[in-house]
């Protein structure tokens, strides 16, 4: 794209569209701020860009955007909203925990962000709120000695 002295902004903003393959915000006109100064209209054309590529109900009931994970300095804390009335099938690994609505909705399964134990876990569900309580596992700090062959 080359650039001349006599070309107008608009008439660049129209080259950068071409170029894009898309329509782009309109730019503000130069009686206005100044677009590299106030850089707003930026924010919103990612939020219109980012509605489009969105599901409209999200994924698989709304359970993605409904999870909710803490930690606490024992335990790892997974919260779901669940439409009412709920089932859910809950599945813990030492890793991960699935999630299981009903047979019309698939697996969830929730990347953990520490190492828990499974068989310590407990689910309680009421007024639509799936909570999963995980005990994290303890780190052994022992040192051991690796014995070290020659060849």
């Amino acid at each position: 794209m080359s650039h001349s002295g006599s070309s107008s902004p608009q008439s660049r903003w129209k080259q950068v569209e071409a170029l894009l393959g898309t329509k782009l915000p309109e730019l503000p006109e130069v009686s206005d701020t100044s677009p590299l100064t106030d850089t707003s209209w930026v924010d919103e054309y990612v939020q219109q860009m980012l509605k489009k590529t969105m599901p409209v109900n999200g994924m698989l009931s709304g359970l993605k955007s409904k999870a909710e994970i803490f930690e606490t300095h024992h335990y790892v804390i997974v919260k779901f909203k669940l439409p009412q009335p709920a089932n859910p099938i809950v599945r813990a690994r030492a890793d991960r925990v699935s999630i299981e609505d009903s047979p019309l909705v698939k697996k969830q399964n929730i990347k953990l962000p520490c190492l828990v134990v499974p068989r310590l876990s407990k689910a309680s569900y009421k007024n639509g709120i799936l909570q999963i309580k995980m005990r994290k596992q303890k780190i052994n700090q022992t040192a051991y000695d690796i014995y070290v062959r020659y060849l």
